[in-house]
């Protein structure tokens, strides 16, 4: 999705003239940080600066609104729905602490609005930082946690409760796969279920990718998807990246994936090590809105000299809008050995 950077100062007068000239795009949210605000747009706007990122589809539809108003006030509402998250035909929502009464309410007005929707789960707490497993619990619809979801023409078998899975990547793992080569060697660390080799085997089904997964039960879906979608260049992988990849996979990748933007940057040594002359990385952080690339391409120079490697950075974008003031970027770098 495309963005402009506004002045806060000028944002609003900026916002109209979008409107009047039909290209603020309703669809997506704004956000901001100290200085600017994050406009959707339909094309670029002369003056402004342009980013493309992932953005985060608005929950405001026109008739969830109309279910709730005779329930909730408008203030209420915005509190609501600031964000919700739909994987298959499940919604994964978040109920502030003060409507946690009220939960069955909203969760039945989703059902209602979105018939599509089968299932309504609310986070319950933190992601667990090994398995990256948000706990969940269902209140409103079907009493499960699996569904099946569709991206880019590939399908995917999981179970929301068990696995970590991020829609919002879906712009990148197209990204990616336009940027891969017939019969490339790739290794796709921290690989979930798999939606990054699935993706890319779809476009490049000559390439051969290793894809490799800690949570067992992330492994086991993956390896049903890898059969539910006929990919025969995938090999699926359970344990540490870590250990795999120095025994089994050093000087193999053309490309290396590295979607864990919380902790991507403790396994550069390891992506380096995996790297052939020449390797393209992708690595994922999420960093302050303000000098976002600073820090991660610091760690990447220092990882590379350690390694006694030169690297380039190719490429550098931001993602999405992840919280106030921190953004999830992602840097490309190309490694010589």
């Amino acid at each position: 999705m495309l963005f402009i950077k506004v002045p806060k100062k000028n944002a609003e007068e900026v916002k109209q003239r979008l409107i009047a000239e039909k290209l603020y795009v309703r669809d997506y949210k704004t956000f901001h940080d100290e200085e600017f605000v994050y406009f959707p747009v339909a094309k670029e706007v002369k003056g402004y600066e342009a980013i493309e990122m992932e953005g985060e589809k608005s929950a405001k539809t026109k008739k969830l609104r109309e279910i709730l108003a005779e329930k909730f006030s408008d203030e209420e509402f915005e509190d609501l729905v600031t964000a919700y998250d739909v994987v298959g035909d499940i919604a994964i929502v978040e109920i502030p602490e003060e409507f946690e009464n009220r939960e069955k309410e909203f969760a039945n007005a989703l059902l209602e609005s979105n018939k599509r929707l089968k299932v309504v789960a609310k986070k319950l707490g933190k992601v667990d930082t090994e398995l990256r497993i948000r706990p969940l619990k269902v209140i409103a619809g079907e009493n499960r946690t699996e569904t099946l979801y569709t991206e880019h023409g590939c399908c995917m078998r999981l179970d929301v409760a068990k696995v970590y899975f991020s829609i919002r990547l879906s712009h990148e793992r197209k990204r990616i796969a336009g940027l891969v080569k017939p019969e490339e060697n790739i290794l796709a660390l921290f690989a979930g279920v798999g939606p990054f080799p699935l993706v890319i085997s779809k476009k490049q089904p000559t390439t051969k990718i290793i894809a490799i997964e800690l949570n067992p039960e992330a492994v086991k879906y993956m390896k049903e998807n890898i059969k539910l979608n006929k990919a025969k260049n995938i090999t699926a992988v359970e344990g540490d990246a870590r250990k795999i990849v120095l025994e089994k996979y050093q000087n193999f990748a053309d490309r290396i994936l590295m979607p864990l933007p919380r902790s991507a940057d403790k396994f550069l040594d390891v992506a380096l090590a995996g790297a052939k002359d020449g390797c393209i990385i992708h690595i994922y952080n999420f960093a302050p809105i303000e000098n976002p690339y600073d820090e991660i391409e610091k760690k990447i120079f220092d990882e590379a000299k350690k390694a006694g490697v030169e690297v380039e950075i190719v490429n550098r974008k931001i993602v999405r809008p992840y919280a106030p003031k921190i953004i999830q970027v992602v840097v490309d770098f190309r490694v010589r050995k």
